[in-house]
């Protein structure tokens, strides 16, 4: 079986439309394998595009996007969440993102490295520390110490102390916080990663696929796909870091893989569902491209039979 087999419609073409720069950007290098040098113009086409001009415009030298004594003001709309939303869409490092950068590295840690919007052990710290190594592993600053200092904090709480993992808000354990810290560590390549780094990988894979999910009830919200997103998460997020790791051949992550399946539209497309603050041209209850690209590479990882590659 290859990824053709479990679409219904191939939508390599769609996703390859110049209208939306971010996706198209996404899918070459991702999917066609396109080295980094041959996506210079690419690149310099999304950053002429009409959304990140207007990011851009809005932009201010004293608080940038939000507040800078508080990198996470304005959520989704902050300096945080524009940071994210850069992340997520491909975007590459521009003039105004790198003081955005330096004031969540400087005011966004709390004093024992982690990434958190407050000093108390009480606040959520999960999900915020994941998105945060993200964006520095997205604008190259994964070397930086205040960087690293956070990874190893991370690290620590997976191995050594998982109670830490628990979020305050949502009472308990946080599969979105896992997912996003998750996504952090994969972001690190194989032949870079140490052992330790390896054994947490396992570790989220282990506890994302032994938990329980019900679709049809109080997890509902999962088949809600939204982009971008923040520090919620979805069905088709955590397929997509999860088949990043060699649990792609779990046959639990097969059970979760067939619901995302089942979400696709009969052109082979994923819809937008869950509405977002943040900046989005695409509309609610319609396909969206940088879903249906997430989905896309996902089955690709899972079944092969990519040819775009070649």
């Amino acid at each position: 079986m290859q990824w053709l087999d479990v679409i219904a419609q191939d939508p390599v073409p769609w996703l390859l439309d110049p209208e939306n720069p971010s996706v198209r950007l996404l899918t070459l290098r991702h999917i066609f394998g396109k080295p980094e040098e041959a996506l210079a113009a690419e690149r310099a086409r999304l950053l002429d595009w009409k959304p990140i001009q207007s990011l851009r415009y809005h932009w201010n030298a004293v608080n940038f996007w939000g507040r800078a004594h508080d990198p996470y003001y304005g959520g989704a709309m902050g300096n945080f969440g524009t940071l994210y939303t850069l992340t997520q869409w491909g975007v590459p490092k521009f003039p105004e993102v790198e003081p955005a950068c330096e004031n969540l590295l400087t005011r966004g840690r709390s004093s024992d490295g982690r990434f958190s919007p407050g000093e108390s052990l009480a606040a959520p710290w999960l999900c915020y520390t994941g998105i945060a190594l993200q964006i520095m592993s997205h604008f190259n600053l994964s070397n930086d110490l205040r960087g690293r200092s956070a990874k190893a904090s991370l690290i620590q709480a997976i191995l050594l102390r998982p109670e830490l993992l628990n979020c305050p808000v949502a009472g308990g354990p946080c599969r979105a916080g896992l997912v996003k810290a998750l996504g952090a560590l994969v972001n690190i390549p194989p032949s870079e990663r140490s052992s330790e780094e390896d054994e947490a990988i396992d570790v989220l894979c282990e506890r994302l696929l032994n938990a329980p999910y019900d679709f049809e009830g109080q997890n509902a919200e999962w088949l809600m796909l939204g982009t971008p997103r923040y520090y919620d998460a979805d069905l088709l997020e955590l397929c997509y870091v999860i088949a990043q790791t060699p649990y792609r051949s779990h046959h639990r992550f097969h059970d979760l893989l067939g619901h995302l399946i089942d979400l696709q539209t009969p052109m082979g497309r994923w819809r937008k569902r869950r509405s977002t603050p943040a900046y989005s041209d695409e509309r609610l209850s319609h396909p969206s491209r940088w879903l249906t690209f997430e989905a896309t590479h996902t089955l690709m990882l899972v079944y092969g039979g990519n040819t775009y590659a070649s």
